[in-house]
């Protein structure tokens, strides 16, 4: 191989190897994650007007069935999904926009919110929020409200919205590499104008896909393609964060009515919804919701082999990479020692 060409080879290498350690160490939960919770599979999602399911509201006012919108390049349209069959009971044309990439919904005192604000080459200056009466069962077609917004450090990709069941607070989730961030936003945002997002400055999960509030108002559960985490979004603090079952490609989440689970969806055809359980821990009096956990103590409800298993990834990484490094170091040298032994 060309000297320059190798050259050029080793630090590729190096960068790509980088990128899957990162990958796959921070949203497959290789820090600290425990077990998949109790899980119950739900209706199946096959119709093929829905590919790309990447938002999911429950209803409050019918147990058996949600909502969900596609992502990008597909109708402008509001699907009601009955939960127990996966069939499709409703369909909401959006008339009077040009949806760019629809993310998430978010379902709050009878108004069901669109988030349109993902944005994978990071170059939009403004994002948008569309919301409209909760559809129901059967077909109709809706002009909604527009909700202007611009994010405060520049463009972002986001596919989380989740609004505050107590107050009406709303909270987006960027999705980056190695860690999210929180986006707030006032109830009520005005129509048309455009609202500046305020920056929380908390962390969350890589790669987030979707986030939903507790009914209570105490926590967010947010998601990405391989595990969920529950937090404080005051405090930022982290109550739990468990594996999720293997999907497709999963991109949705919505918390239950009663708090005790969520339900989870994917991208692709056929489509599973699962419920999958959620134990939060109990507020105690005199105590902050969060006070229960304790950075020096282990993580309950996790087991030490399973404390030591959760490092094997990051461990493995680090040793692949010095394993890669003396290659590297081996390969610059070995062509200096062949011309040295030629000179001689």
């Amino acid at each position: 191989m060309n000297p320059r060409r190798r050259r050029l080879l080793i630090p590729g290498l190096l960068v790509v190897l980088l990128v899957v350690v990162a990958v796959v160490s921070f949203s497959r939960g290789a820090w600290a994650v425990e077990a998949v919770p109790d899980v119950e599979p739900l209706g199946v999602v096959d119709d093929a007007r829905i590919t790309e399911s990447s938002g999911l509201a429950l209803s409050t006012d019918d147990p058996d069935l949600a909502y969900t919108v596609n992502d990008s390049g597909n109708t402008d349209a509001v699907y009601a999904v009955e939960l127990s069959s996966g069939a499709i009971v409703g369909v909401t044309t959006i008339s009077g926009t040009d949806w760019v990439d629809t993310e998430a919904l978010a379902l709050h005192d009878g108004t069901l919110w669109v988030a349109d604000v993902g944005d994978n080459a990071g170059v939009r200056d403004e994002v948008t929020l569309y919301s409209l009466d909760e559809p129901g069962r059967g077909d109709s077609t809706v002009a909604p409200r527009r909700h202007r917004l611009q994010h405060p450090g520049g463009p972002v990709d986001v596919e989380s919205l989740a609004v505050d069941p107590t107050s009406g607070r709303m909270l987006l989730v960027t999705k980056q590499l190695l860690e999210g961030s929180l986006l707030a936003l006032a109830p009520d945002p005005p129509v048309e104008e455009v609202t500046t997002l305020d920056e929380v400055g908390i962390s969350t999960l890589s790669l987030a896909t979707d986030a939903a509030w507790t009914p209570d108002g105490r926590h967010l559960v947010v998601r990405n393609y391989g595990e969920a985490q529950v937090l404080d979004p005051d405090s930022g603090d982290v109550v739990t964060t468990f594996a999720l079952p293997e999907q497709e490609q999963g991109e949705t989440l919505a918390v239950a009515a009663d708090g005790g689970s969520i339900v989870i969806g994917t991208e692709g055809r056929p489509a599973p919804l699962l419920r999958v359980a959620l134990d939060l821990p109990e507020q105690q009096p005199g105590r902050g919701a969060l006070e229960n956990t304790s950075a020096t103590e282990p993580t309950p409800g996790i087991p030490d082999e399973e404390i030591g298993r959760r490092w094997l990834t990051p461990v493995l990484s680090l040793v692949a990479l010095g394993v890669l490094a003396l290659v590297t170091v081996w390969m610059e040298r070995s062509p200096r020692r062949r011309t040295k032994r030629r000179r001689r």
